[in-house]
């Protein structure tokens, strides 16, 4: 699964989205030190309830695809080696034959590949719009509560050092999880 673009595709939805909201804000009326938060946006979006079902749910409906895709690559390297087989033994007519579909096979292949690759990024986008949309409401309602004046997006690789009390990420997973509890298909809510 392209959990890595999924993931990629999250954050920058919520790096914009937390960008517009903070503009929005209200100036602080009081004068006083920076309180600066950070969010795992990867780490959030696989880890709340409904993120992990989501993805759950994406990689159920794209494997049937690769395996579409990974008989069709069988097939194809089974006419190669037939071909390669046959490549001395075999007249021209039947040599051609197999060139004939091996191209159509790839071809096969090529254009549920690109449709399989769009249908995916579609359902994918869908997901990560709604997952960054209810994530930005959550940062935004805890880093006003708890008077942030800025929220960043974590990127541990591109950070020194970083205090445990600025990395709000487990907060706000377990908010999320708090206002958007989410229920598998056909379960009833135990409230």
């Amino acid at each position: 699964m392209r959990v890595a673009h999924l993931l990629a595709v999250a954050t920058a939805f919520v790096t914009l989205a937390t960008a517009a909201a903070a503009q929005q804000a209200a100036a602080p009326t009081e004068v006083g030190p920076s309180k600066l938060g950070f969010v795992d946006v990867e780490k959030a979006v696989v880890s709340i309830d409904e993120g992990k079902a989501r993805l759950k749910e994406l990689d159920d409906w794209a494997r049937p695809r690769r395996d579409e895709l990974a008989r069709l690559g069988k097939e194809i390297n089974d006419l190669q080696a037939e071909r390669a087989s046959k490549q001395n033994v075999a007249n021209e007519e039947a040599i051609a034959e197999l060139n004939r579909r091996i191209v159509a096979k790839q071809r096969e292949f090529e254009d549920r590949q690109r449709v399989a690759k769009r249908d995916f990024e579609e359902r994918q986008n869908t997901v990560l719009k709604d997952l960054g949309e209810k994530l930005n409401v959550v940062v935004t309602q805890y880093a006003d509560q708890h008077r942030f004046t800025a929220v960043f997006i974590l990127k541990p690789n591109d950070i020194v050092y970083l205090a445990n009390s600025a990395d709000i990420t487990d907060a706000i997973i377990k908010l999320y999880n708090e206002r958007y509890p989410f229920l598998q298909a056909g379960a009833t809510p135990t409230k």
